[in-house]
């Protein structure tokens, strides 16, 4: 089996997923380090850009969904099934944040860093598994 075709998707994936944290990552120290924002409100402004901005990306380059392939009444499904199943993996953000940052006072760039890779993963799996499926669309009621 080709390689491509088999991890096509988990590549491409990785490479937005990337860009997504790249988002997070420098949204967080601009509203950590630069504006002096406390961390946990930090953490969350920068989940909530970086969650918009993979939203698109997976919908539309990802997954490939286009609204011709699905029913329009699918997408404020798909959009709250993101952020939903986003919010608990920003929840595990913000409690590794929380946790290495203002308890351990560990190195805040280097454990945001770290939750973005755990949370990636659990990304993944909820947007291929769940979210972007083709078992995830609702037939018209």
């Amino acid at each position: 089996m080709n390689l491509l075709a088999k991890y096509g998707d988990f590549l491409v994936y990785c490479v937005f997923g990337a860009m997504a944290t790249a988002v997070n990552m420098l949204s967080y120290e601009l509203l950590y380090s630069l504006w002096g924002l406390a961390n946990v409100p930090s953490v969350a402004l920068s989940w909530f850009l970086a969650v918009t901005f993979a939203f698109f990306t997976n919908r539309y380059i990802v997954f490939r969904r286009r609204d011709g392939e699905v029913m329009r009444h699918s997408i404020p499904f798909e959009l709250g099934s993101f952020y939903l199943c986003r919010a608990a993996s920003g929840v595990l953000d913000v409690a590794i944040m929380f946790i290495a940052v203002d308890v351990m006072l560990w190195p805040h760039t280097l454990w945001k860093f770290i939750s973005n890779l755990v949370v990636g993963v659990c990304n993944y799996l909820a947007g291929k598994f769940f979210i972007f499926s083709k078992r995830s669309v609702r037939p018209p009621r």
